[in-house]
């Protein structure tokens, strides 16, 4: 053996129920080949503190090296567990992920001691190795580190361009899975051929060199969900794919993994997200034969001007007829929806409120929604330039005002009314969009709950429109009224997913959405 290393994610605030880590399953696989010993410790998903992180960390003796996996918005308590170790010993600390890749220098502040930029399964080997044995750090590539008070960034790693070749996720945290209802994580392909300008994907990926977009082969796929399920019994799957639908996997591709699905025997259920232009009759057909039940879309909007703006591949039309299909097929659909950038305007408003009334079976969550100014995006880049920008906050978000006069009042009150339920939506679509494992009445009752919650909404959304032509009274009384009037019904859609919870045996542990400030 050459050590003990922990992988381990910081707790989390976060509006959705905790999910397994496969950054951090895949790393130890890797290593666990190359000899080291490897405890993953995923504070998120055992639903435990920093201090019970650390101490499970320590637990049967020190390790050589720890690494977390981070986000931005977990910074803080990434920091807290780093500082509870090194007042028990002085281990080398490193992180990764997409905060330390888009706020490295943040990173290194907080006390670790090397921040990887990028995928990490290229040069974890080499890295651990480097750190335990005092090797050198510059010639390993995507990291950043201190020295002589100085920050050294490495050129970028080159990304596994054959994911076949990376061995299969170490699936330690399995009981917290299955303890959670929660559908096993699948990883099928990394990247997007897609360039939206809001889109942290393609900035991850910018700059490195290989396809933007990788795919693994169907046999591969299917070996690893054969052995999942007959190890852990497990029939639900979460494909967590940026873009599972991209080329060169067509319709035959789909016919092919269909298929092999069928030849092994799996009488399984899988959930995916899918680009609406991606989509057609025999690949919506193909997928769903083969237990494809809920997907993402990332529809984003239903007019043009703001999917142009957004350099969208998909046009609305596209959004339709992908709609159209999923609805034709019975395959329950969460679309992604940005109502609001920096240029929304209420024609474009009033397109996207006609779409919703029309397409009311479709999950949301919530009517209102706006795009997240994130670090390293064009978008933000963009709003950078134009002097557009102010604040920033924890969650690595900036602040930035809707330009047109009409559509800001419109988003100031949307804003208001959707903080109201926030929580509520958030509890409500979690058991389908994530989704947890329940019986067929449970699905049912809770997509009926999510279009109640649609059509109260595009109700409210009609109204604050003619508010804003008719300018009756303040938009905030207006709100706030509306809000009051109705709090019996949520009250009582409360009261109902409070009920189906039970049922099924879940467990709602979300917390306010803290990017909605």
């Amino acid at each position: 053996m050459n050590g003990k290393v922990v992988l381990a994610t910081a707790p989390t605030v976060s509006q959705r129920t905790a999910e397994e880590t496969l950054a951090l399953e895949y790393l130890a696989a890797v290593l666990r080949k190359a000899g080291y010993e490897v405890v993953i410790i995923d504070a998120w998903l055992r639903g435990v503190g920093c201090r019970k992180a650390v101490d499970l960390m320590y637990k049967n003796g020190n390790p050589s090296v720890i690494c977390i996996s981070c986000y931005r918005s977990n910074m803080d308590q990434a920091g807290d567990m780093l500082r509870d170790a090194r007042n028990r010993s002085n281990v080398p600390a490193i992180c990764g992920g997409y905060g330390p890749t888009f706020h490295d220098v943040e990173f290194l502040e907080a006390g670790f001691n090397i921040a990887v930029r990028g995928e990490a399964e290229p040069i974890i080997v080499d890295l651990i190795r480097a750190v335990v044995n005092g090797g050198r750090l510059v010639d390993i590539p995507g990291i950043s580190f201190m020295q002589h008070g100085q920050v050294v960034r490495t050129k970028r790693a080159s990304p596994v361009i054959e994911l076949d070749s990376i061995p299969f996720p170490e699936r330690d945290e399995m009981p917290y899975v299955v303890g959670r209802k929660n559908p096993v994580h699948i990883c099928t392909s990394r990247g997007c051929n897609g360039n939206c300008t809001f889109c942290s994907v393609a900035a991850f990926n910018r700059g490195v060199p290989g396809k933007r977009w990788r795919g693994r082969t169907v046999g591969n796929i299917v070996k690893e969900i054969r052995e999942v399920h007959e190890r852990y019994r497990t029939t639900h799957f979460k494909f967590v794919d940026d873009s599972f639908i991209e080329p060169p996997r067509d319709e035959k591709w789909v016919r092919d993994f269909a298929n092999a699905i069928r030849k092994a025997g799996l009488d399984i259920r899988f959930r995916t997200q899918v680009r609406a232009d991606r989509l057609t009759e025999p690949i919506v057909r193909g997928l769903k034969s083969c237990g494809w039940f809920v997907t993402n879309v990332g529809v984003e909007n239903f007019s043009n001007s703001a999917l142009l703006r957004m350099r969208k591949p998909a046009r609305a039309a596209d959004n339709l007829r992908a709609l159209e299909l999923l609805r034709k097929h019975g395959v329950y659909t969460q679309i992604g929806l940005i109502m609001f950038d920096d240029s929304t305007t209420m024609h474009e408003l009033v397109e996207n409120y006609r779409a919703l009334c029309q397409y009311n079976w479709v999950i949301i969550k919530g009517v209102f929604t706006e795009m997240f100014a994130a670090e390293g995006t064009a978008f933000t880049s963009r709003l950078k330039g134009a002097d557009l920008l102010s604040g920033g906050n924890a969650n690595q978000n900036y602040s930035y005002q809707v330009q047109d006069p009409l559509a800001r009042r419109v988003y100031m009150m949307l804003k208001s009314w959707h903080k109201s339920h926030a929580l509520l939506y958030d509890q409500v679509i979690d058991p389908i969009t994530a989704p947890k494992v329940m019986s067929d009445v449970g699905y049912k009752e809770v997509h009926r709950l999510c279009t109640e919650l649609l059509e109260l909404d595009t109700h409210f959304f009609g109204k604050a429109i003619s508010q804003v032509a008719n300018a009756a009274s303040s938009d905030k009384a207006f709100a706030e009224s509306e809000v009051r009037s109705t709090a019996g019904v949520y009250a009582g859609i409360q009261e109902r997913i409070n009920s189906i919870y039970g049922k099924e045996g879940l467990v709602y542990d979300g917390k306010f959405n803290p990017f909605l400030v």
